[in-house]
């Protein structure tokens, strides 16, 4: 076992010694209080990195990301899959990133692949498309964040044996040891509005959005009108939902949108169903702002009492 003071060192996991490396940890943590978390290297199976990496539904111009890669074993293992991805990984511990470069080189992708000493919490994670990490469940839930913050939208990330907490995977192989696949969600919480060209007007709508992963609830306000959002899905930087609310001039009207999310903006396209009249699909365009008309007051103007009749 490798000890270590700093923030990490690699683990490949074995499906029949997980309970060893458990007590291992627990023994070496009780013998060293002071020490930050860790973990340490053990080679892990080919057939293992094989069904992890099929998983990931591997992309040409895909770039592979292993944080704490030992000797290399998963980068090198997705070069030899697909001829044109590209791949890095980071280790801690400096002779197995030589190692991991010199098997590279020796397996013909050192063109392509490539192994840095470097802590895995100082990653930088722009290019990446596909993240994986095999590591004691804690320093993988340390890492999360992490990722959240610097992978973009998008991007998959994969892990045996251990998953990531709270954050539910978007796919689960339960073969023995399970693996794990999240899809990286864009951020799309807080206040967003757009406007659409409806009955030959404008019309504003305010919508706040709220998310835990890649889970999405929300409403929106047209006019004096609110209703919830139904059917809402992330995956990605893909966001979709369905709203159906009274537009005036048009009746309860079905709005369908599919947008994507770039930063502060969902680009993308509406399908509009009025109750009667003949449906459209426009642009949709939404932006992110401060302040929200969905909080404006809303009178008493749609009020009715209860028995009341219309004059």
């Amino acid at each position: 076992m490798r000890h270590a003071r700093s923030n990490m060192a690699r683990v490949k996991v074995l499906p029949l010694v997980g309970a060893f490396l458990l007590t291992a940890l627990a023994v070496a943590t009780s013998a060293h209080p002071d020490q930050e978390r860790f973990s340490f290297f053990l080679a892990s199976t080919p057939e293992s990195v094989e069904r992890l990496l099929r998983l990931a539904n591997l992309q040409d111009d895909d770039v592979v990301v292993d944080l704490g890669s030992g000797d290399g074993l998963i980068p090198r293992t997705a070069a030899g899959m697909n001829p044109k991805l590209r791949g890095w990984g980071v280790d801690i511990n400096a002779s197995l990133v030589d190692q991991a470069n010199r098997l590279a080189r020796e397996q013909g992708v050192g063109d392509r692949v490539r192994f840095y000493q470097r802590n895995a919490f100082d990653a930088d994670l722009r290019d990446a498309t596909v993240i994986t990490m095999w590591l004691f469940p804690e320093l993988m839930q340390l890492l999360r964040p992490v990722i959240l913050e610097r992978a973009r939208p998008g991007t998959r990330v994969l892990t045996s044996t251990w998953n990531l907490g709270s954050w539910q995977p978007d796919e689960v192989s339960t073969d023995n040891p399970p693996i794990f696949k999240w899809i990286v969600p864009a951020r799309v919480a807080g206040t967003w509005r757009w406007d659409l060209r409806l009955g030959g007007r404008r019309v504003r709508y305010a919508s706040v959005k709220e998310q835990v992963f890649q889970r999405v609830e929300g409403v929106a306000r047209a006019a004096d009108r609110r209703e919830v959002l139904e059917d809402v899905t992330l995956r990605g930087a893909d966001l979709a939902f369905t709203l159906r609310i009274t537009i005036d001039g048009m009746g309860l009207t079905t709005h369908m949108f599919r947008g994507t999310v770039q930063d502060d903006r969902i680009i993308g396209t509406v399908e509009v169903r009025p109750t009667t009249g003949t449906s459209l699909t426009m642009p949709w365009n939404a932006e992110r702002v401060d302040r929200s008309d969905y909080f404006a007051p809303t009178g008493l103007d749609l009020f009715q009492a209860p028995g009341a009749t219309t004059p």
